[in-house]
């Protein structure tokens, strides 16, 4: 049916529009309240306990230009162990954002250069070169190069190229090879959605490599192997990690994202949507803010909605229309969008934002899609309701309503149904539509019971509804009365969804409702009480006592055997241990004999661990004592 065709259609540009856009754009930057939630986590770390967890706080606080809560300087002197290169490494990272902080460094240049060897880990020289950076102590690039490329033949793992790409950054010399290499690390990087790259091992290892690729760069003074597109995919892999909750990785994050806001090769523009997106003739204006990707200012631009596509039809609505700057503001850029009177619907604007001087870092301000809504309100027309015998179609009563007046009062039974017709028109473009939900809803006055029927439109958009009261009376649970008639209309292009009451109907359904039929859900349901599992009868006394003798005849037949054979007891050993032992046998036996008839299992090995005990001591010591005699 054609208008199950438009609502398909609806849903479908519904789906597309809260899709993000296809263009590679950031969609979004590092807010302000992005940076708080940062600060909180990175002010975890205090009272510093741990020295990594140190250097990275004082890493993001630098970053974020806030005042530490304490003076760190002299916990990073008191934690460096010379056998230890992480712990110089991340002392002297730390001290070195700190002003007028300076280290105990005797015997550390010693110290990093024998750790420089072709036997260490890349981590170790990443580590080492660093520190030494750090403390502005020589370096020696020749013998770092080869111990580095060394390295990498054994190893040239992801992490270990972002780690060597760092060690090169700080080179004065030898750092060609290196950066020849981040071609062949960039294609490692996985693609996700077709909007991020990253790579295996999360952001610690992304924000390693990607940072090392742009200081190399910047030391080479050399654009680095990495496209506007992937240089883009990559910012938006961090974005969407700004949600970090260790002090690490806020601190790398932020690391990485300032240097996306700053490097001299590519600098990703933010084009987000600053204002609501349904828009409407009270709210007409599209207001948008285009920033790095740290929230701030590019500067001026000039800023064009190049193209406005209608979801619905795949319509240009709009071609190269020019923003206007918001006063006050260097980010924020307005467009009157209701100028052009669109219909209602979603449409994808595709935005342009180019500096008043070509500058040719700014990557992905071009193109940018935003996404809104045009918001339209809703009337009824020629709305009818009324009754009719089920057998008498010419006995159909109707009355004209007028939205949004209460004015229906009808009395229907079980030999008749109750017909409604209306179309709804939107009031902007004069013309009919179709509604994502339309219901018409019957509410007891009683009992609040609410039964809701869907009405729908024919293929010329008239919504019609039809309800035989025999046929649905088991959907009103047969519940005789005044019931208010609601009809509930709602779309997401809407302004004005509204639920009108269009009166109220004397239902007389069939004169007893089966039983159990009917259940008031507001009503307390009944309590429900466990019950525990009943005990198992015991078998009679006769039963019992019989076996009992049975259990102890073989007891009985032992004594009569000792003495007709005629036991000796002679060497029955007279000591407190031989009678502890029998005694707490016997003992135990009579533990058994009242657990069976009295005690439960419990109370039974609380008092076993007492008998258990003193037969096991008097036993060990009786035994040990025949075992000498022999």
């Amino acid at each position: 049916m054609a208008w199950n065709r438009k609502i398909f259609c609806s849903i479908f540009a519904l789906v597309l529009f809260c899709t993000t856009c296809s263009s590679l754009t950031p969609s979004t930057f590092l807010t302000n309240a992005d940076q708080q939630r940062l600060k909180k986590v990175l002010t975890s770390a205090f009272p510093l306990s741990d020295l990594t967890t140190a250097h990275y706080a004082v890493l993001g606080y630098s970053l974020l230009k806030e005042k530490l809560p304490e003076d760190p300087c002299k916990f990073f002197d008191s934690k460096i162990d010379k056998k230890k290169l992480d712990t110089i490494f991340h002392a002297t990272s730390g001290s070195k954002l700190l002003p007028n902080c300076k280290l105990t460094v005797t015997g550390l240049q010693q110290t990093l250069d024998a750790a420089i060897s072709e036997d260490s880990s890349m981590q170790d020289i990443y580590h080492a070169v660093l520190s030494l950076h750090n403390l502005n102590l020589k370096i020696d690039s020749a013998k770092v190069a080869k111990v580095v490329t060394a390295i990498l033949k054994r190893d040239d793992s992801v992490i270990n190229l972002g780690y060597a790409f760092n060690v090169a950054s700080v080179l004065q010399k030898d750092f060609k090879s290196f950066f020849e290499r981040i071609e062949d690390v960039i294609v490692q990087a996985d693609e996700v959605d077709g909007k991020y790259l990253q790579f295996e091992g999360g952001l610690g290892i992304t924000a390693t490599t990607i940072s090392g690729v742009y200081r190399l760069a910047e030391a080479a003074k050399t654009a680095p192997a990495l496209s506007a597109d992937q240089a883009i995919k990559f910012a938006n892999y961090f974005l969407s990690r700004k949600f970090v909750q260790t002090v690490k990785g806020a601190a790398q994050l932020l690391d990485v994202l300032k240097i996306f806001a700053t490097n001299k090769y590519h600098i990703p523009v933010a084009v987000t949507l600053a204002s609501n997106s349904a828009l409407s003739d009270e709210n007409p204006n599209i207001q948008v803010r285009i920033t790095n990707v740290l929230g701030a200012s590019l500067g001026p631009l000039t800023v064009t909605a190049d193209s406005a596509k209608r979801l619905d039809d795949d319509a240009i609505v709009m071609n190269k229309k020019a923003f206007q700057v918001v006063k006050g503001s260097d980010i924020l850029y307005t467009l009157n969008f209701m100028d052009i009177k669109p219909l209602r619907g979603f449409y994808t604007v595709s935005i342009n934002a180019v500096p008043s001087k070509a500058d040719p870092k700014l990557i992905g301000n071009t193109g940018a899609q935003i996404n809104v809504k045009v918001m339209t309100e809703v009337t009824v027309e020629g709305a009818e309701i009324g009754t009719a015998y089920t057998d008498q179609v010419s006995s159909a009563k109707s009355t004209s309503i007028t939205y949004p007046k209460e004015s229906v009062a009808l009395d229907v039974d079980v030999h008749q149904k109750i017909f409604m017709k209306f179309s709804l028109k939107d009031k902007n473009a004069k013309s009919p539509l179709v509604a994502h939900q339309t219901f018409v809803m019957f509410v007891n006055q009683k009992t609040k019971q609410e039964v809701v029927f869907v009405a729908e439109p024919d293929s010329s958009s008239v919504y019609k509804f039809d309800l035989d009261v025999k046929l649905k009376e088991k959907d009103f649970q047969f519940a005789s009365g005044l019931y208010d008639i609601h009809l509930i209309v709602g779309d997401h292009v809407l302004k004005n969804p509204f639920m009108w009451k269009l009166g109220h109907v004397k239902f007389t359904f069939t004169a007893v409702a089966p039983a159990s039929t009917y259940e008031n859900p507001y009503e307390p349901k009944p309590e429900i009480k466990h019950m525990f599992r009943e005990k198992e009868k015991r078998p009679s006394s006769i039963v019992s006592n019989t076996f009992s003798v049975l259990c102890v005849a073989p007891l009985l037949l032992l004594f009569i055997l000792w003495i007709k054979l005629g036991a000796n007891l002679s060497n029955f050993p007279c000591s407190i241990y031989a009678a502890g032992f029998h005694l707490g046998l016997a003992s135990i036996f009579a533990l058994f004999v009242c657990f069976w008839m009295h005690l439960d299992m419990f109370s039974t090995l609380k008092y076993l661990l007492g008998l258990g005990l003193l037969t096991y001591l008097s036993g060990h010591r009786l035994l040990s004592k025949l075992a000498a005699e022999k």
